[in-house]
């Protein structure tokens, strides 16, 4: 039943873009051989359409009208709820309306069933930061462009919003991912056993290690992570979850990892690690999970050449992993002796990989 095997939402995961809150994602056009300047001009539009609609559904939040929406209300209600203009509102409810978001009762007007779960305070922030994150490393890239100081030396943020939207989608989407655990042989029974442990390269702000120590009671977990504005902001949300005696925060690099047969399970964001170190830092993993471990490795589709491809292939680059996509780590694995090695079902931009290493006892 490995197949089956479903991954967690994580540092990477939380990073797709738009399309992960159910957006339609911008593709763009075909590429025929020719173009002509209007077919050029249409594309240009259409991301033109695809920002101001972004920024939108972002106001919808940031300005608190998503929660207003979870009771049927009229426009004027709503305008002076969120102190803005009855024709600005209106006018964010039809971009709501135009991706079914919304529906009206003659003059009233409610979230739609399937964005409901996004008016509570929880959904409002998993929303919020769903948009903010894409849209603030965006608009970083543009200005580094512009200005001549862009480098490909991987993930260099210090804006504190960027990162704890970041950690607010990792926390909110490995809960939701969590009963997906079960299709790991062995694994849910390792986490819920008393001195179950978890390794969490590249942590951030620490929202998978929280999600995962809240769910199972037993479980305690060493986060990786060795920038320093992240890992203060997670040390700071690891004592305000109270956690602070089962999460600690290492300033460590995968590659320099020492621990030997001391975890249950890890998690590898590998996009942001440099080729040079991917397989140094696999090898260390290895060696610090338990015969029988699991480890989930995340990756980005890249493969084709239409825009969703070549985007994942941008942000691999600007945050240090190169170009790798899922066939170049599987054979790393392969190779530091993780079997089997299983690629998650799902045609997502994120992509899991599923790597055990085998059990002492079942070499299988």
């Amino acid at each position: 039943m490995l197949w089956r095997a479903y991954a967690l939402l994580s540092h990477g995961g939380d990073r797709i873009g738009l399309g992960s809150i159910g957006l339609p994602s911008w593709h763009g056009p075909a590429a025929p051989s020719f173009q002509r300047t209007g077919d050029v001009l249409k594309v240009l539009e259409d991301a033109d359409t695809a920002i101001w609609a972004a920024s939108a559904l972002s106001a919808c939040a940031e300005t608190g009208l998503l929660a207003h929406l979870a009771k049927p209300a009229t426009v004027d209600t709503l305008a002076e709820a969120v102190s803005l203009s009855p024709a600005l509102v209106r006018t964010l409810i039809d971009i709501l309306a135009s991706h079914r978001f919304v529906v009206w009762d003659h003059d009233r007007v409610q979230a739609a069933p399937a964005l409901m779960p996004f008016t509570t305070s929880e959904g409002v922030e998993t929303f919020r930061a769903a948009l903010r994150a894409p849209l603030l490393q965006a608009d970083n890239f543009r200005h580094r462009v512009a200005d001549r100081t862009l480098t490909l030396d991987g993930w260099t943020h210090t804006d504190e919003a960027i990162i704890e939207s970041q950690g607010t989608l990792t926390r909110l989407w490995t809960t939701r991912a969590v009963p997906k655990l079960k299709f790991l042989p062995g694994l849910v029974p390792r986490l819920e056993t008393p001195g179950a442990a978890l390794l969490d390269v590249g942590a951030g702000a620490a929202g998978l290690s929280i999600a995962l120590c809240r769910h199972f009671p037993h479980l305690t977990a060493v986060a990786l992570e060795p920038a320093p504005h992240p890992a203060l902001i997670g040390e700071r949300h690891v004592r305000e979850a109270g956690l602070g005696e089962r999460i600690v925060i290492r300033r460590q690099r995968a590659e320099d990892l020492e621990d030997e047969r001391a975890f249950d399970l890890a998690f590898l964001p590998q996009m942001f690690l440099p080729d040079a170190i991917l397989q140094e830092a696999i090898g260390r993993i290895f060696r610090s999970l338990r015969p029988g471990g699991w480890l989930l490795v995340a990756a980005l589709a890249q493969e084709g050449n239409g825009t969703i491809s070549a985007v994942n292939r941008l942000k691999n680059l600007l945050w240090g992993g190169n170009t790798r996509d899922v066939n170049h780590v599987r054979p790393r694995l392969a190779a530091a002796g993780f079997d089997p090695v299983i690629r998650a079902p799902g045609r997502h931009s994120l992509r899991m990989i599923c790597a055990r290493r085998p059990n002492v006892r079942d070499p299988s």
